[in-house]
């Protein structure tokens, strides 16, 4: 079975975290006005999103899954 996460299995079965974060992974600090703009506007574009109904072509896929 695939693991969704980054973390490896090691040889005790345990999970190993690796302690270093990547570049990619990092939370980005918005700089000045214009970053928070930016953060404001995914913010709501993410809200809206989540507010969205789901489509019953994919409820119908989702429930040929069962």
């Amino acid at each position: 079975m695939d693991r969704l996460s980054d973390s490896k299995v090691g040889d005790s079965g345990g999970p190993k975290v690796s302690k270093k974060i990547s570049a990619a992974r990092r939370p980005i600090k918005p700089r000045g006005k214009r970053g928070a703009d930016v953060g404001r506007a995914l913010r709501s574009v993410y809200d809206e999103t989540l507010r969205e109904e789901v489509p019953d072509d994919f409820l119908d896929l989702l429930g040929k899954l069962n």
